[in-house]
């Protein structure tokens, strides 16, 4: 059977056929992307409330140093080792062996404010908020155990990167939701429209001299992510770590390369900018779009 592209290839590259092609693609390209937007929150107002709670409880997670959109991929490796993408996993909702309503129970914590560090050197800690109970000691030893598969540690992928084990306090916290979708959309408003708007509201109403930490919990299930901003005990959310201030020492004399995370040769080959591996966003698109092949497990991060 002869597809379009056969029927065409003998035409002038400037025809009238190829234009309009071209045309049609880029329209519907523009129309999918602008839908994206608007499904992941472009235009929702973001209201912040500052009387709630963080619930607080022993955390399974994986230390991570990565740009905060690799966060969505980390808590896909912490979903897998739970199991919870399996048939007859609880109630949990499961699509194409994504697990979908993870809402409560997987968290990441947002460390640093990406101001202050360097492209890619931000810091988030990503894993389970267990409660007391049979059922969250066999998830937190689930979890310890897969530590046993990982006979070398490397930072540039989650599922290189062995579980800790930490206490997070329960706390007055501000709070707000905003829309889901776990794609590039969600990614990017939640660095330069969430995290800016509570960095704002941490000026008055946050710890004093403290960069603010924020931790977010999603479901695509219900299409919604609820955001948390500590209001007192900060540092303890760092769970013996350096804290911001500390931390962004390390980075005083970097290169202008560095600040822009700006890296031409490491983690999975390529060119990578904060920590993104542009190939792996290449390949999203790719797919997003019907065009990248089987569906197949594949990486679960940028």
């Amino acid at each position: 059977m002869l597809n379009y592209h056969e029927l065409t290839m003998n035409e002038p590259r400037d025809s009238p056929a190829r234009r309009k092609q071209f045309l049609v693609i880029a329209t519907i390209m523009i129309v999918m992307t602008l839908h994206a937007g608007l499904n992941a929150g472009v235009l929702e107002t973001l209201a912040i409330d500052g009387s709630g709670t963080f619930p607080g409880g022993d955390f399974v997670y994986k230390p991570m140093m990565k740009d905060y959109a690799a966060s969505t991929g980390t808590l896909r490796t912490v979903a897998a080792d739970l199991g919870i993408a399996e048939e007859g996993a609880g109630n949990l909702i499961t699509e194409g062996g994504v697990p979908l309503d993870t809402a409560d129970l997987l968290y990441s914590v947002l460390l640093d404010d990406e101001s202050l560090m360097p492209g890619g050197k931000t810091r988030f800690a990503s894993g389970a908020l267990l409660s007391g109970g049979k059922a969250g000691q066999d998830m937190k030893n689930a979890l310890l155990e897969a530590n046993d598969d990982i006979t070398k540690e490397d930072g540039s992928h989650s599922k290189d990167v062995k579980y800790e084990v930490g206490k997070l306090p329960k706390v007055a916290a501000a709070v707000a939701q905003h829309p889901f979708t776990a794609g590039a959309w969600s990614a990017i408003l939640q660095s330069y429209k969430i995290l800016p708007h509570f960095k704002e509201y941490a000026k008055t109403h946050g710890e004093k001299g403290k960069s603010p930490v924020v931790i977010a919990t999603c479901s695509a299930a219900q299409k919604m992510c609820t955001y948390y901003m500590p209001l007192a005990k900060r540092d303890k959310f760092f769970m013996g770590k350096p804290i911001t201030e500390e931390y962004a020492k390390e980075f005083n004399n970097s290169s202008w390369l560095q600040q822009w995370g700006i890296d031409f040769g490491s983690m999975d080959g390529g060119l990578t900018i904060g920590g993104i591996n542009l190939r792996n966003v290449f390949k999203g698109i790719m797919k997003a779009v019907g065009l990248g092949g089987s569906s197949g497990k594949t990486s679960d991060e940028l």
